[in-house]
């Protein structure tokens, strides 16, 4: 699965949006208007029956309505105002038993844009109802044939008993026409600061917002109005430039919030940009490390990756059902996977970390169950899963982590994970264990990685269980001094199992990294992840795939409009 950096809207977001000159002042609508024609289409689709088949066992309504905006600008100038809006339906139809029905892991419901008066939304309930219960009744005639045939190593059941909630949350609080101006006098002039920077070939500031409310009815009698997850804004600084053999660098740095004081101050903004800036100009000027194992040091953004794709993914409770996926920890629960003075815990409940907003929070999951905080591993031993309604051996009801975005059904995912620490020791002993490492090993260095464009692990058996991360920033630590060195062209790789077995000591440092989207099977969710950094007693550094091209011929434009000289690299500040 992929974890990246919040860096656009999203294709499947994307898929249902009018593009729209403005906004409609009148939203949300009213609950009632919602509600009232999903209860009488309800009603009478739990009464749907093809001749010679049962009507559904159970039927579900979500709607999810959803405003955003994006707003970009490029050294100076606003390259992109977009306002968008759209109401999503997805219906979940169920025929047969909880023993056996007509849904698998692959099983996706079905999904429309809905309209915004109540008359077309019923109509569209209607004809969506009908068409996804004829597609039931065939997929479970479907799956009792393959039944015939197919090998069933463990009998599951496909729906776990939940009890109903019921549950009306305050409508978002949205001002887009407001914020939209004040992002569009700010992000022209965050941007204008890189072209103090020749060096910088392309730059961006962008800022992503939306809001959103979630409406689900269910035939169990669960019935919430409330916030959607996919809401966070996040404000996005970025720059390329090319070291003089072509090596294409990138820098980036993300402000996420959910209010518009939770953003800095422009004179922190500003800061950021001129931060940026260095960063490149000090890439370009680095040395291109060739690949090797070494020591290493995790900040706690990379560690937060480490964790939530070598390990996240692997406890998602769906996974443990189904041969074709990895599988690495179905049978441990109860033994050790991690070092014991470590824990592993996800906690969508949690709402405020340390002053800041959790991107990963919400109150219940797409499947109506209340979220909860989860201890998946303790002291290094395995307890539980990321559990939706797919019940899994010895684990046979949700605990709150069914997510999904507006289009796909929900399957067991991270909110937001947290790494504990148990024995933590300061950031600078962290540095002294790793000198005396290399020694130990005859190593001349070892290697602090620092944030991270985002990580990959396939979960596939078909697949090489390989876990990759992308740092932003790779420094050489002398074993003998301790002086760093920034170095480029590398990133860390490595199997789950392994990587996580070397974790040998963990920081009292532990920060939030708020900025991530995760994609899985069921959509995009945005994400918290709360860790320390971590000392590895080795780790590989492999070569990336390089992107070279002769950097630009001539120098840049702005030199002129300040009178510089071409060979006049800009300010640079402290490094």
């Amino acid at each position: 699965m992929a974890l990246l950096r919040r860096a656009a809207l999203g294709v499947p977001f994307a898929m249902a949006l009018l593009l729209l000159p403005a906004i409609s002042p009148a939203w949300p609508v009213v609950d009632s208007e919602v509600f009232r024609p999903m209860e009488a289409e309800m009603a009478r689709g739990l009464g749907m029956r093809k001749e010679g088949f049962d009507p559904p066992y159970f039927l579900a309504y979500r709607l999810t309505d959803i405003r955003a905006m994006e707003v970009s600008a490029s050294f100076g100038a606003i390259t992109d105002d977009d306002a968008q809006e759209s109401r999503v339906l997805y219906i979940e139809v169920r025929v047969g038993t909880r023993t056996l029905d007509n849904t698998d892991l692959g099983f996706q419901g079905w999904h429309v844009s809905a309209g915004d008066a109540s008359e077309s939304l019923r109509t569209q309930l209607w004809t969506l109802t009908d068409k996804a219960y004829k597609s039931a009744v065939a997929g479970y005639l479907e799956k009792k044939a393959k039944r015939a045939t197919e090998f069933i190593a463990e009998p599951l059941d496909d729906f776990s008993v939940e009890v109903s909630t019921v549950f009306t949350g305050p409508s978002p609080r949205s001002d887009l026409q407001g914020e939209r101006g004040r992002l569009l006098e700010l992000l022209p002039r965050l941007s204008a600061v890189f072209r103090e920077y020749p060096y910088v070939y392309e730059s961006q500031a962008t800022a992503r917002r939306r809001w959103s409310r979630r409406y689900l009815l269910t035939s169990e009698g669960t019935r919430i109005a409330a916030e959607g997850s996919h809401v966070p804004g996040v404000l996005h600084l970025s720059a390329m430039t090319r070291a003089p053999d072509g090596m294409r660098l990138d820098a980036l740095a993300g402000f996420p919030y959910r209010e518009w004081g939770d953003l800095p101050s422009e004179e922190a903004l500003v800061e950021a940009v001129r931060r940026l800036a260095r960063q490149l100009d000090e890439g370009r000027m680095a040395p291109v490390q060739p690949p090797m194992a070494a020591p290493v040091i995790l900040d706690s953004e990379v560690t937060s990756v480490l964790f939530h794709e070598a390990l996240g993914h692997k406890l998602e409770g769906q996974r443990q059902r189904d041969p074709a996926h990895s599988q690495i920890f179905k049978d441990l629960v109860g033994k050790r996977v991690i070092p014991e003075h470590l824990s592993f815990i996800d906690d969508p409940t949690l709402a405020v970390f340390q002053g800041t907003p959790v991107n990963g929070h919400y109150l219940f999951d797409e499947e109506g169950v209340p979220a909860q905080r989860v201890t998946l591993v303790d002291h290094g031993i395995l307890k539980n899963f990321l559990m939706s309604r797919w019940p899994v051996k010895g684990f046979p009801n949700s605990n709150g982590h069914g997510r999904a975005d507006a289009y796909r059904h929900p399957t067991g995912r991270m909110g937001t994970i947290i790494v504990v620490a148990h024995r933590p020791v300061s950031p600078a002993e962290l540095e002294r264990r790793l000198r005396e490492l290399c020694r130990a090993k005859g190593k001349p260095y070892g290697f602090l990685l620092v944030g991270s464009f985002g990580g990959e692990n396939p979960n596939l058996r078909r697949a090489a269980q390989t876990f990759e991360v992308s740092p932003r920033l790779i420094y050489r630590v002398d074993a003998a001094t301790g002086a760093r060195t920034r170095v480029r062209g590398v990133k860390m790789a490595g199997t789950p199992l392994v990587l996580l077995d070397r974790i040998v000591a963990a920081g009292d440092d532990a920060q939030l990294s708020n900025e991530f989207v995760c994609g899985a099977e069921s959509g995009r969710v945005p994400v918290g992840q709360i860790a320390p950094s971590v000392l590895l007693s080795e780790a590989e550094l492999q070569r990336i795939p390089e992107d070279r091209s002769v950097p630009p011929l001539l120098p840049s434009p702005f030199l002129e409009e300040r009178g510089r000289k071409p060979d006049d690299p800009g300010p640079r500040g402290e490094r």
